[in-house]
């Protein structure tokens, strides 16, 4: 893979994970400490827990990307570390999805807000197909390397 791709997608991960950050440092934590003195029902605070979290998985999974990125430039894609990171990478990225989607669904019902449903229903299941490629990427990341041992055997 061209190291100038492999470049532009580390800025782009750094850029996402920066974003991901200032979201807790500027935004959570700060609605968290507001929350926890207002006396607001307890619900609102798990909210911005689970927001952590999910930024958190977010963060994670970048982690990840950024370890696969330097196997493919080292080109060391088909060794079996790679499959940890992408179960890891396939992990995250379902975590985030869920915990966003519940707290659209939960709290789409308890202020009766229909299209809120509808969103963290549609976050749940495109979280739910990125989860599926992942694995059927995983599964031909395992073929690919099958057959690159093989023929590493034959030459």
């Amino acid at each position: 893979m061209s190291p100038l791709v492999i470049a532009a997608l580390r800025v782009l991960l750094v850029l996402i994970g920066l974003s991901a950050l200032a979201g807790q440092v500027a935004i959570v934590v700060p609605l968290v400490v507001e929350l926890a003195g207002a006396g607001v029902p307890a619900f609102l605070a798990v909210y911005a827990v689970l927001g952590l979290l999910a930024l958190g998985a977010l963060e994670v999974g970048l982690v990840a990307l950024w370890v696969l990125l330097g196997m493919v430039r080292r080109e060391a894609i088909f060794d079996d570390g790679a499959f940890r990171w992408v179960r890891v990478v396939t992990a995250a990225g379902l975590a985030a999805a869920l915990l966003v989607a519940a707290v659209c669904v939960h709290y789409g019902e308890i202020d009766d807000a229909p299209g809120l449903i509808l969103i963290g229903g549609g976050i749940g299941i495109g979280g739910t197909a990125y989860a599926l490629l992942m694995l059927v990427m995983h599964g031909l990341l395992q073929n690919a390397t099958v057959l690159r041992r093989e023929l590493d055997e034959v030459v």
